[in-house]
C-alpha cells in the first residue's frame, strides 16, 4: 500500500509540474477551420461553373437499381440546367432548371435547393411504382429509392469530382464535359454504346479475371447483374451488382468482390470497365480483366439461339451447292417453298429430344436434320449427323435432291469460327478448316 501512495504521489507531482508549464503548441494551420471551409465552399463553387460548367453525373440511389446518367450545367447565377432520359421520366429527354449552391456544412456541400421533377423524384419519400408494372411491383416501404439531392464534395482533380450522398452515403462522380455538348446527343450516345454491349441473345456472358477464374455474368440488361462461378452452383453462388452505363463502358455502384468456386484462393474484384476494339470490356483497375460472350464453339450449340446462314456471304465449295439447291427447291415446289432459310438451331422430332439441327426453312415450313455440334475448342467444331430427319426435310430431300447434297456438305465440315465483336457476337464467320477459301457467315436471331 505504502509503494502504491508513492508511486501515486509521484505521479500527481510530475502532472502538476507539467501543468504549469507555459509552453505553446504551434497551430497546425495559419487559418480557421470557418475560414478554410469557405475557401473550399469558393474553390468548389468556381470548379463547378469553370469552362462553362457542363458535367455529366453517374448517379445512384440503391442496390436494386441500376445507375442514372443526368447532365448537369452550372451557372454562376445560381441556376442549374438537369437534363436526363430514364425509366422514371418516360424514357424520354427531359431538361428542368432549378437553384443549386455550394454551403458549408461541416465541409463543402453541394445542395439542388428548388425541387427539380426530374431529378428530385429519387430522394422523395414515397412507395416506388415501376411504371408499367402489376400492383406486385410497387415497394409500399415509403422510402422512395433512396436516393441524394445533396452531396458532400470529396475531391476534385483532373476534371472529376467525388460526391458522397450526404443522406445515403453513396459515391457519385461528376465528369466534366465540353462547354458545347448537346445534352441530348451526348445521352443518346450513351444509349448507342449501350445497346452495343448487351443484347438479349447473350444472356450469359463470362468475365475473366487476372488469375483466370472465370464468373457467368447475366441479368445484365437490368443494369443488376448477377454473377456466380462458372464451375460453381448457379444457386448457392450467385450475387447481384448494379451498375451504370457510362459512354465508354459500365461503372458498378461499388467494387465487385467474387469468391470462386471452392474458395480457397483470394477473392476476385473489379468495378469499372471500358469497352475495346474488339467489344470485349476491360476492366480499368487492373487492365486485364475482361468481359466477353461465351466461346463462339459454345453459342453455336445454345438452344435458345438459330444462326442463319447468310446468302450474300458463302464463298468457295459452298457457293454451287447452295445456289443449285435453292434453284431446285423453286422448280419443284413451283415456288411454293423456295429456300428461304438454312440455319443452325434447336428443334425436337417427336417425342425424341434432338436438339442440334441444321434448319431447312422453305417458304413457311421448317425441316430439320438433326446433327450433334462438338465444341473442338473456343473457336473451332465439328458436326455430325444423326440418322434422324423430319417429316417436312424428308419431303424436301425427297423432291429435290441437291439440297441434301447442301446439308451433307455442310454437315461434314469443320469449321473455325471467329467474330468481329466478342461481347456480342450476332455474326459469326465459319470458315472450313481444310480450306480457307470455302466458308459463309451465319447470323443470330
Amino acid at each position: 500500500m505504502k509503494k502504491f501512495l508513492y508511486i501515486a504521489a509521484i505521479m500527481a507531482t510530475v502532472a502538476t509540474a507539467t501543468t504549469s508549464c507555459n509552453n505553446e503548441v504551434e497551430d497546425l494551420f495559419d487559418k480557421s477551420a470557418a475560414d478554410r471551409t469557405q475557401e473550399a465552399v469558393d474553390e468548389y463553387s468556381s470548379v463547378l461553373t469553370a469552362n462553362g460548367g457542363k458535367w455529366v453525373l453517374e448517379y445512384f440511389t440503391n442496390p436494386d437499381e441500376p445507375g442514372y446518367i443526368y447532365i448537369f450545367t452550372f451557372d454562376n447565377n445560381g441556376s442549374v440546367k438537369i437534363s436526363g432520359k430514364n425509366l422514371w421520366i418516360g424514357n424520354a429527354f427531359k431538361s428542368e432548371t432549378s437553384a443549386w449552391e455550394v454551403i458549408s456544412d461541416n465541409g463543402p456541400v453541394l445542395t439542388l435547393n428548388t425541387y427539380n421533377t426530374i431529378f428530385h423524384l429519387f430522394a422523395n419519400p414515397e412507395n416506388v411504382v415501376v411504371p408499367g408494372a402489376s400492383s406486385d411491383d410497387i415497394d409500399e416501404t415509403g422510402y422512395g429509392h433512396y436516393g441524394d439531392y445533396e452531396f458532400m464534395l470529396m475531391e476534385a482533380k483532373d476534371g472529376v469530382v467525388r460526391l458522397k450522398g450526404k443522406k445515403w452515403g453513396v459515391t457519385h462522380y461528376l465528369r466534366q464535359l465540353d462547354a458545347n455538348t448537346d445534352d441530348e446527343a451526348y445521352l443518346a450516345q450513351v444509349e448507342e454504346t449501350q445497346s452495343k454491349l448487351f443484347s438479349k441473345y447473350f444472356a450469359n456472358l463470362i468475365v475473366t479475371d487476372a488469375n483466370g477464374y472465370r464468373f457467368v455474368m447475366s441479368n445484365q440488361l437490368s443494369g443488376v447483374a448477377d454473377f456466380y462461378p462458372e464451375d460453381g452452383d448457379a444457386i448457392t453462388q450467385t450475387h447481384s451488382f448494379n451498375f451504370i452505363g457510362t459512354i465508354d463502358g459500365i461503372r458498378f455502384m461499388r467494387e465487385v468482390e467474387l469468391d470462386h468456386a471452392n474458395m480457397s484462393d483470394a477473392p476476385s474484384y473489379f468495378q469499372t470497365f471500358t469497352v475495346q476494339e474488339d467489344g470485349s470490356l476491360l476492366c480499368t483497375e487492373d487492365g486485364v480483366t475482361r468481359i466477353t460472350a461465351q466461346e463462339l464453339s459454345t453459342l453455336l450449340g445454345v438452344k435458345s439461339l438459330t444462326w442463319t446462314i447468310d446468302p450474300e456471304t458463302i464463298s468457295g465449295k459452298f457457293v454451287d451447292a447452295y445456289n443449285t439447291a435453292a434453284a431446285d427447291m423453286k422448280k419443284v415446289f413451283k415456288g411454293s417453298k423456295n429456300l428461304k432459310a438454312v440455319s443452325f438451331a434447336s428443334a425436337n422430332n417427336g417425342e425424341k429430344v434432338l436438339t442440334n439441327s441444321i434448319q431447312i426453312t422453305g417458304g413457311s415450313a421448317k425441316g430439320n436434320q438433326f446433327v450433334n455440334i462438338t465444341a473442338v475448342d473456343a473457336n473451332n467444331i465439328s458436326i455430325a449427323t444423326i440418322d434422324e430427319v423430319d417429316k417436312n426435310l424428308s419431303q424436301f430431300y425427297t423432291k429435290a435432291p441437291s439440297l441434301k447434297t447442301l446439308v451433307d456438305m455442310i454437315a461434314t465440315t469443320s469449321f473455325k469460327c471467329s467474330t468481329d465483336n466478342v461481347l456480342m457476337p450476332s455474326t459469326i464467320k465459319m470458315v472450313s478448316t481444310s480450306d480457307e477459301n470455302d466458308y459463309f457467315y451465319v447470323t443470330v436471331r
